[in-house]
């Protein structure tokens, strides 16, 4: 269980900067609501899940697999991450601005 954790928040890392970059740009244009955020971190992940499984880069995911991780399960585990730091950080950052 805790080396598919780990496998999980490796995967996560290769995606931590653009999820960096979607809250930046929520809070540039003030669009800082938690809702909307995990809204569209929802809808970017049920994308990223779609292109993954449609194109060559299912590949990729045999490692996942192999730990015992489905896709749906990667992918769900990954928003859960990704909605804890938004989250975090967009409460963090309306405090301040």
């Amino acid at each position: 269980m805790l080396n598919q954790l780990f496998a999980i928040l490796y995967y996560y890392r290769t995606f931590a900067m653009w999820s960096f970059v979607i809250n930046i740009m929520f809070l540039i244009t003030g669009s800082s609501h938690l809702i909307i955020a995990l809204i569209t971190k929802l809808f970017l992940v049920v994308l990223l899940y779609y292109i993954v499984s449609e194109t060559t880069a299912k590949q990729k995911l045999t490692f996942y697999k192999n730990l015992g991780v489905s896709d749906l399960k990667l992918f769900s585990i990954l928003y859960l991450i990704d909605a804890f730091i938004t989250t975090g950080f967009l409460s963090l950052m309306n405090e301040f601005i």
